[in-house]
């Protein structure tokens, strides 16, 4: 009996020893997440806790113009289970297919043509962090479960600051060695911009961004803000932009641009510079306007994104400007030349004939 009582006792010590062993060790594994767990701080100066960079398997991008720079600094795009829809309407194919090849397998029907968020089809998805640009994305993400980085702040309204910031945020998040790549490229595309400039402001070309041009609701871009950065662009080529007194976007009407005579036309998104150069859009007379007469009136062009907004490719866009502004001092040549150099360097991508056309021709007039 008393060998029982003993054994009995011993089973009830040993269980007691094991049940403090694996109290003990889910302890521990929460304070090793704890530990591991990083604070990040997005570009918003908020901060956020995020996995270490091995545990991030899974993202997903809500926030359109970055995924141009996510897919060119992610360690492995296959990591991306999730992207907006929006990202490709402002691209090429063909750069796309080069650049980023399995991108129209990713899945986007978690996102509405509104921003709006399916919240079940997002966590379908199991993501270990969002991406996302601004408050109207990041009402649709809280509460989730999920961590969320905001790549959106006002004070952000010049490109180079944009683009250069979300390189550095990215390298953080991923803990890449990649941070000078972008900060490299602006700084090549300056000194080749100050070549191009000119020496007063009698010397400069004037100029108009087209927002938008839709339904007859002509917009243009003024001043730089978050949503437009036609000011910022126009300045690192040298170029007036006269609807400089307007803050951000605006709608406006031909009487207005009649007035401000423009020498040259870049339009962004609604009707093609081709249908402007035909003068055959409704309701609207471009027949009066200087940069009409002397044909130079483009598209802006896009490869992974448009080259109107931040993206992976907007060291490019002033020299592409400075091509069109001042042709006498960089050439469509040199800036072709210069186009297939950033893709070399950055993308390690021989660009064709056929891809140089594509992204050209939709800034050529027609």
């Amino acid at each position: 009996m008393k060998k029982q009582i003993i054994i009995l006792l011993a089973i009830i010590v040993l269980g007691c020893v094991f049940a403090g062993c694996s109290k003990q060790s889910v302890e521990n594994d929460v304070n090793n997440k704890e530990v591991k767990e990083r604070v990040i701080q997005d570009i918003s100066g908020e901060d956020v806790k995020i996995p270490p960079a091995e545990d991030i398997k899974r993202v997903v991008i809500v926030a359109p113009p970055i995924t141009s720079v996510v897919i060119k600094l992610i360690p492995d795009q296959k990591m991306i289970v999730g992207l907006n829809e929006k990202a490709f309407i402002q691209s090429d194919d063909g750069i796309m297919e080069k650049v980023f090849p399995k991108y129209k397998n990713i899945d986007t029907k978690f996102v509405g043509e509104d921003f709006s968020i399916n919240k079940e089809s997002l966590l379908a998805l199991k993501p270990d962090i969002i991406l996302y640009y601004g408050e109207a994305q990041k009402k649709n993400l809280e509460n989730i479960g999920v961590p969320i980085i905001n790549f959106f702040s006002p004070k952000l309204t010049d490109p180079k600051d944009v683009t250069i910031a979300w390189n550095n945020l990215l390298c953080e998040i991923f803990d890449i060695e990649k941070k000078s790549l972008l900060f490299d490229e602006w700084q090549h595309s300056e000194e080749l911009s100050k070549k191009i400039l000119p020496q007063s402001n009698s010397e400069k070309v004037k100029a108009l961004w087209i927002f938008r041009n839709v339904k007859g609701k002509l917009m243009v871009a003024g001043k730089s803000s978050f949503d437009a950065y036609a000011e910022s662009y126009f300045e690192k080529a040298g170029i007036i932009n006269v609807a400089n007194e307007i803050q951000g976007t605006e709608e406006v009407n031909m009487e207005q641009i009649q007035a401000w005579n423009p020498d040259m036309i870049f339009v962004f998104q609604g009707v093609p510079a081709g249908a402007y150069l035909k003068n055959n859009i409704e309701g609207q007379d471009w027949s009066m306007i200087k940069a009409f007469q002397e044909k130079k009136i483009y598209d802006i062009p896009k490869t992974t994104y448009s080259w109107a907004a931040p993206c992976m490719d907007s060291p490019l866009m002033p020299l592409w400007l400075g091509s069109k502004a001042y042709p006498e001092k960089f050439t469509n040549e040199d800036f072709i030349r210069e186009l297939k150099g950033y893709y070399k360097r950055v993308y390690n991508i021989s660009l064709t004939e056929q891809d140089i056309k594509s992204i050209l021709g939709l800034s050529e007039n027609k």
